[in-house]
Formats: C-alpha cells, sequence, structure tokens
C-alpha cells in the first residue's frame, strides 16, 4: 500500500496544517483564525479585529500566493462556520 503526503496548496486551507501561517504580513496561523472564528467571528472584519490578519501591507512580498490573504480567510469561514 502506497502514502501520499498531503500536498500543500498555499491558496487552499484544506491542505494545510494547523499552524501553517494564512497572513504571512501579521504571522497569523490557521489555528488562531478558526478559534476565532469559533469564538464568533465569522465575517473577514470580525478575523481582523480579533486576530490582526488581514491588516497587513507586503502581501505581495511575503504570501506565497503574493496577494491578500482575504480569500483563505474566508474559506475559513465558510468551513468552519458550517
Amino acid at each position: 500500500m502506497k502514502f501520499f503526503a498531503k500536498i500543500k496548496k498555499f491558496d487552499d486551507v484544506t491542505t494545510l496544517d494547523d499552524s501553517d501561517l494564512i497572513c504571512y504580513c501579521c504571522e497569523v496561523d490557521k489555528l488562531t483564525i478558526v478559534k476565532a472564528i469559533k469564538d464568533g467571528a465569522n465575517t473577514l472584519a470580525l478575523i481582523k479585529d480579533a486576530t490582526g490578519a488581514c491588516t497587513g501591507s507586503r502581501c505581495k512580498e511575503l504570501n506565497p500566493n503574493k496577494r491578500c490573504c482575504s480569500k483563505e480567510i474566508n474559506q475559513l469561514i465558510k468551513l468552519e462556520s458550517v
């Protein structure tokens, strides 16, 4: 039986571990955002307030996707708000 390693895709939060960064500018990891969602932060604005994620200005430089992390945060909101 072959085992395949989970391939991380930085634009697909389901492939990331809890300790992986979502917001590279402010160094906010996936677990911190998931906890904020579970505590009631169910919009991008509330996530920003609760965690500081998506408030930096070096996205193109630091994020592997070369853009803002809002797409990944919205993915997490959708997944965790079920």
